[in-house]
């Protein structure tokens, strides 16, 4: 179990899925241990997208395929997030990948009250499944064959 009191910048409920509130207990918590460390490294604050099942998904309601990390029946071990800041689309990913996430999606066509330069995906998939992918206009590009 979590000890969220124990988790700098960060609250159970930023993990959660939105119909099982709570459910933020489920993260992998050494997936968790690296959020925290991206956040801690870059300063800036991230939003979580877990209002719309961007974290967390315990039913596979939120529209993951069906072995996407987020789902619990794969570990819970993804979230879907973009940062509060000014900092270029580059310079985030730039410290995105640097911390090693397995998979990493880079999302051009999201909205969060206004459309957003850049967000992203992160997971801690096994590394021989390692995987890098754009989505722009809805459209998938995967870098890895």
């Amino acid at each position: 179990m979590i000890n969220w009191e124990l988790v700098p910048n960060f609250e159970r409920h930023e993990f959660d899925d939105p119909d099982h509130p709570g459910s933020g207990d489920l993260i992998n918590p050494v997936f968790l241990v690296s959020v925290v460390e991206l956040r801690k490294h870059t300063g800036w604050p991230m939003i979580l997208h877990w209002q719309v099942g961007g974290c967390v998904d315990v039913n596979g309601t939120h529209g993951h395929a069906d072995g996407s990390y987020h789902l619990r029946k794969m570990g819970c071990k993804a979230i879907d997030f973009h940062f509060d800041c000014n900092a270029s689309p580059r310079l985030q990913y730039y410290f995105v990948s640097k911390h090693g996430f397995p998979g990493l999606g880079v999302y051009y066509d999201w909205n969060w009250g206004k459309p957003l330069k850049i967000g992203f995906h992160i997971d801690h998939r096994p590394k021989d499944l390692t995987q890098r992918w754009k989505r722009e206009n809805g459209a998938y590009t995967y870098f890895l064959k």
